[in-house]
């Protein structure tokens, strides 16, 4: 799915984030979202997984079924650093998001078994979370996105509690999950950027930043 964004202008208060932003977000890509902190690269992601009200201009989804609005059931979201469940197993912690979304148990534990094999942790899908590495528990963070078959993957800062090493593992697992969903990273971290297909710099593409 391909995400076009139009004269998007968002604040809060008084205070202007960005205005008149148009940007194209290409289908099965890597897109790199750039900027200086205070630019909106997370509130722009947020907009458009559906979670927060732009105050002017449209946030569209193109598919083979033409455009369509975006909302959050079509965003499968990677947060900053990891938010799973400590004494779940990585298993369990990627079912969440399919079970979240009504599939049978049965079904979202192939899912979460394939999903963690795309992203090369099958072999710890029985170990708890505190037990896995910050990088792994990133890894988990994808898998859990990819279990649950959405065209759009947000991934805010994923790199942002990560060491080198880490980061560029993150980066090729990006790379090669890109013909599985668009994938769209707010970042700021050179070694994601440059392995990104497609870049959206907020500073050079907005009228206004604050």
């Amino acid at each position: 799915m391909r995400v076009e964004v139009r004269g998007a202008s968002l604040g809060f208060g008084k205070r202007i984030v960005f205005e008149g932003l148009d940007a194209d977000f290409p289908d099965g890509k890597v897109t790199a979202l750039v900027g200086p902190s205070g630019s909106g690269k997370s509130s722009l992601l947020a907009a458009m997984a559906g979670y927060i009200n732009l105050k002017a201009g449209t946030i569209t989804g193109v598919d083979e079924r033409g455009s369509v609005p975006l909302d959050a059931s079509m965003v499968a979201w990677v947060p900053q650093g990891s938010n799973a469940l400590g004494g779940r197993t990585a298993l369990e912690n990627v079912m969440i998001g399919s079970l979240a979304d009504g599939a049978r148990w049965s079904q979202a534990k192939r899912d979460a078994l394939h999903a963690l094999d795309q992203v090369g942790l099958s072999d710890l899908a029985h170990k708890v979370a505190r037990s896995l590495s910050g990088g792994e528990l990133q890894r988990v963070n994808f898998a859990r996105a990819l279990a649950t078959h959405k065209p759009l993957v947000f991934a805010d800062e994923p790199s942002a509690s990560l060491d080198a090493t880490n980061t560029r593992r993150v980066a090729e697992l990006l790379f090669e999950l890109r013909s599985r969903a668009t994938i769209i990273v707010a970042t700021h971290d050179p070694l994601l950027v440059e392995a990104a297909e497609h870049e959206i710099n907020l500073r050079q593409d907005v009228l206004h930043a604050a």
